[in-house]
């Protein structure tokens, strides 16, 4: 058997806070590397930001979907952290929404 699939959302203990609930705290993830840690917080407070400006502008995850011209089913998953994301993908989220989330993610990975 191989290296287990790397799934963001398992940083917290309830999977469904991934991109959804933005206070929660991920807590210890010893079955992950620690940059895939790393990256699943950030991959979580950029979701939280696309999620929140998307209701807040009454607009659904197939909106951003079409906009991007991307496919909804995977971006359902990476919103909410069931695949990882790169990094290409939430730039373009974050400049679909006009949003400057990136640079605040990077601080609470570091924090």
């Amino acid at each position: 058997m191989g290296v287990p699939r790397f799934r963001p959302a398992s940083i917290f203990e309830n999977c469904r806070d991934f991109g959804r609930n933005p206070s929660a705290r991920p807590g210890p993830a010893p079955h992950l590397r620690p940059g895939q840690r790393a990256w699943a917080i950030y991959q979580h407070e950029v979701a939280t930001s696309v999620l929140k400006e998307l209701r807040r502008r009454g607009l659904r995850i197939n909106d951003l979907a079409r906009q991007l011209d991307s496919d909804y089913d995977w971006l359902i998953r990476k919103l909410y952290g069931r695949v990882p994301a790169d990094l290409g993908e939430m730039f373009e989220w974050c400049g679909a929404l006009g949003l400057r989330k990136l640079e605040a993610a990077v601080t609470s990975v570091v924090d």
